[in-house]
């Protein structure tokens, strides 16, 4: 039995095992390819891993990543910058308009000073004539009107004390050629109880309002603050209304150049107001600007107004600010082009001025 099972044929394995390797070779060239990059293909579930956006995780501080929300923040500080630019230019046009009513009503101040009988408004004025040799009697004089005051002593009463009462007549224009007429109209009004006081008053009045007139007509010019508040109204409607529009139009940018220009000289005329009243007070009081007043002889005195003096300057500073928030707001049209526009417009006035020298040439 162990002959006949050992005399069986085998196979051998190290043949066996070559053929099935190199098969399994040439199977897997096949399906391979025949050039092996040792590149993996990428699959369908591999690309549909890498494309997916990955869950959102929840934050341990109870708020959503920076990152999510940049582009809505940017879109954010957008609107609240223009916002703020909003408020501030509505801001600056009304504290212009404000400037320009009150700029309006110092002018007319200034110029109708000494016109009402009112306490308030007869205690400014640009110079007074005054006398206390038998009664207290003064003469104050504006640009256009006068007003004269006399202090009268009442009776003394059966407690022993004595009350004084004060006159005032006031007259809205000593530009007059009739020097009578004037003097009537100013003491007329009066009403006096006593006699005597409207004797001091009507001698007195004969005697200043002569150098009262000289005052007005060769010293305190009233044309400048005139043409002052006429100017200045002009042209602050002018800039305002060329504020709110932009056009490229020649008479509009006629009009920029026509506001500018009577914008300068109304600036230039309350700054000659302001300065040329006080350099005819110190001329009369001989003194400088600390002086109050003067002896003028035979108990007759002449003093300087100083409310007056202060709103001419307090006019000066306000219409200087209202010309500055003006161009405050012509250059925040930059961006439109305003700028640009205004260089145009004085280009544009110069260009006959060019053409006349070329021509001469």
């Amino acid at each position: 039995m162990t002959n006949s099972s050992s005399s069986l044929p085998q196979k051998k394995p190290k043949n066996g095992a070559k053929k099935v390797g190199k098969k399994t070779e040439k199977k897997t060239g096949k399906k391979t390819g025949k050039k092996t990059t040792g590149k993996k293909k990428p699959t369908s579930s591999d690309t549909a891993f890498h494309l997916a956006t990955p869950p959102p995780m929840a934050s341990p501080y109870g708020y959503e990543p920076a990152y999510a929300h940049v582009a809505h923040q940017n879109h954010g500080f957008e609107k609240s910058g223009n916002r703020k630019g909003k408020g501030t230019a509505a801001a600056v046009v009304c504290l212009t308009v404000v400037f320009y009513l009150v700029a309006i009503v110092l002018g007319l101040i200034v110029m109708t000073s000494c016109v009402w009988t009112k306490a308030s408004a007869n205690n400014i004025f640009l110079a007074e004539i005054s006398t206390n040799a038998t009664s207290d009697v003064s003469l104050r004089i504006g640009y256009f009107g006068g007003c004269v005051s006399i202090t009268e002593a009442a009776e003394i009463t059966s407690d022993g004390n004595s009350s004084t009462h004060t006159y005032t007549s006031c007259v809205t224009n000593m530009h007059r050629s009739d020097l009578n007429e004037l003097s009537e109209d100013l003491w007329e009004p009066l009403k006096l109880n006593s006699s005597a006081a409207l004797s001091d008053v009507q001698s007195f009045l004969n005697t200043t309002i002569p150098q009262a007139k000289h005052l007005q007509d060769n010293v305190f010019f009233y044309q400048p603050p005139l043409i002052h508040v006429l100017l200045f109204f002009i042209s602050g409607i002018m800039l305002l209304v060329a504020r709110t529009g932009a056009s490229q139009r020649k008479s509009y940018k006629a009009t920029i150049v026509i506001s500018a220009a009577l914008s300068a000289f109304a600036l230039a005329l309350a700054l000659v107001t302001a300065l040329g009243s006080l350099q005819g007070l110190n001329a009369l009081l001989n003194s400088s600007v600390s002086g109050d007043e003067m002896d003028l002889g035979d108990s007759f005195y002449i003093s300087r107004g100083k409310r007056l003096e202060e709103l001419q300057w307090a006019l000066v500073g306000v219409v200087t600010v209202f010309y500055l928030l003006m161009g405050t707001l012509f250059v925040q049209r930059a961006s439109e082009g305003g700028v640009q526009m205004i260089f145009q417009a004085f280009q544009y006035a110069g260009a006959p001025l060019k053409k006349r020298m070329w021509g001469r040439r």
